[in-house]
């Protein structure tokens, strides 16, 4: 995360900081706040769902080493180099690699998009306070 990000969400959180009888009145500032609570609360979430991911692919990432280095151990010396069972664990392991690939560029997306809108939120509230 960059310095940005990190000053950008602090901001925010300082934003929604707000008393609770404060909170939830009608005022087009108070909306913003809201929205600005709910953007930071939904990134947290992504991340932590995303955290959850990537410890699951590295479990059977293990898994599949473990799986591996087993069969290695068992293989007598004559047997051919390309061993169907032996391929088939690499091959899965290229598949968790891609997967990992995956899951990170859909975070940056998504996070990208929260965080435009976060931006976008810090902003308008910024201008409510100086007018």
């Amino acid at each position: 995360m960059s310095k940005f990000t990190k000053s950008l969400e602090k901001k925010a959180e300082f934003i929604a900081s707000v008393p609770k009888r404060e909170q939830w009145d009608k005022s087009i500032p108070s909306i913003v706040r809201r929205e600005i609570a709910l953007t930071v609360d939904q990134i947290e979430r992504l991340r932590e769902q995303h955290d959850k991911q990537f410890r699951r692919l590295l479990r059977i990432e293990c898994y599949v080493d473990t799986d591996l280095m087993q069969l290695e151990q068992r293989q007598p010396r004559y047997v051919p180099y390309h061993f169907p069972e032996k391929e088939k664990f690499k091959q899965r392991l290229f598949e968790i690699e891609k997967e990992r690939i995956n899951l990170s560029l859909k975070l940056e997306e998504k996070t990208r998009g929260l965080e435009d809108k976060l931006l976008s939120l810090v902003n308008r509230c910024e201008v409510m306070e100086l007018s």
